[in-house]
């Protein structure tokens, strides 16, 4: 008989551990650098306060040049810092404040590099920021801010030699947190070929494409970026480039829907956030660090014991680091369920160090995975 993935468990640790991206923690400023660190940087934590008002206060004394680029610091920021308290994602109360800012800079700098940029992530992911991106390279081809959003655009394009080109510039220049690529890696070794992989946006999908474009792993793999489904036009080509059955499907349940007309196998990263795994939870099993989707069961012990021992598992990978506690949390409770005490002593003797590690003892205690 088949293993159903037991007691839904991604689901119970998901608000508790608060899968999914981070922000950014504010930089010091370097020639030539950006001075906000973006979160596939390894900023993952919250600014301070003390330190928010600092930048928001420097506005006032810096003189007229450099004014744009620290409102334009503080907008992406601003946007980390969303994206850290908020699981990934950035609601409307803190979009009202991006919009703000973004008018601020128009403002103080019309037309500019800068402006463009704000306008940019004010307006993202509708296809009117990526227009504003445009207007942003002709101003500035070479400015480092550029390097993530170049990318985006050219996997919401679907352009596979662009995407190359993007990659290898991320690789190359992007600094992006050598533990995130040892994520994507595992995630990558979660994956059946030809998978369609929904992504959750700068924290996977970014070391996804450098893997896959720039290093020429299992390019066989569709990356998608959960994010920009909003985009009528980024649907269409998925769906066209998964040969799926039917009429392109709307936005929302737009994975569900995908899942059922093609033959591809589909995966969800465990980095997306409950609000796109719940509508799914029922056809969802744990097959390392992804999710894969299926509407028989699926008997996903056999995968996760060969997988556990051979993932990496970093534990300096910021919030996604908690995402390998998702699959040993299922192992754990399979070992308990079928009474194999020694397998269940050892995976959480593993679970119980990394948990320490990442401060989340106690959120697997009141989850139930863990007994006192």
């Amino acid at each position: 008989m088949a293993l159903r993935r037991p007691l839904l468990i991604p689901f119970c640790l998901v608000p508790l551990l608060g899968l999914s991206q981070a922000g950014a923690e504010k930089a010091a400023p370097q020639q030539q650098r950006a001075v906000v660190t973006e979160p596939y940087q390894g900023g993952w934590n919250v600014p301070t306060q003390a330190a928010k008002e600092e930048a928001d206060e420097s506005q006032f004394f810096a003189p007229p040049a450099p004014a744009a680029q620290q409102q334009l610091d503080l907008l992406r920021w601003e946007r980390n810092a969303s994206l850290a308290r908020n699981a990934g994602t950035i609601p409307s109360v803190d979009h009202a404040r991006l919009v703000d800012l973004a008018v601020d800079l128009n403002t103080t700098a019309p037309n500019s590099f800068e402006a463009h940029m704000a306008n940019y992530y004010a307006q993202f992911p509708a296809s009117s920021a990526f227009q504003e991106l445009e207007l942003a390279t002709l101003k500035g081809a070479d400015r480092e801010e550029l390097l993530a959003p170049r990318l985006v655009n050219a996997a919401r394009q679907d352009n596979t030699v662009e995407l190359t080109v993007r990659a290898k510039e991320m690789k190359a220049k992007g600094r992006i947190a050598p533990a995130l690529y040892t994520v994507a890696e595992d995630i990558l070794a979660s994956l059946e070929p030809e998978a369609v992989l929904f992504a959750a946006g700068d924290m996977d999908a970014f070391p996804l494409w450098v893997e896959q474009f720039a290093n020429g792993r299992q390019k066989d793999v569709l990356v998608v970026d959960e994010r920009l489904l909003g985009d009528a036009a980024y649907r269409t080509r998925i769906w066209e480039r998964t040969k799926a059955k039917g009429a392109v499907a709307a936005q929302a349940g737009f994975i569900g829907s995908l899942a059922n007309a093609t033959s591809r196998p589909v995966y969800l990263s465990l980095a997306l956030g409950q609000q796109a795994m719940a509508p799914l939870k029922d056809q969802l099993y744990v097959t390392g660090l992804a999710m894969r989707w299926s509407r028989t069961p699926v008997d996903n012990m056999p995968l996760l014991e060969a997988r556990w021992d051979r993932m990496r598992k970093p534990l300096d990978a910021g919030p996604l680091s908690k995402n390998y506690l998702v699959p040993g949390a299922v192992l754990l409770t399979h070992y308990r369920h079928i009474g194999d005490e020694a397998r269940a002593a050892r995976v959480e003797l593993e679970l119980r160090a990394m948990a320490k590690s990442l401060g989340v003892t106690s959120n697997l205690v009141k989850s139930g995975i863990l007994q006192h």
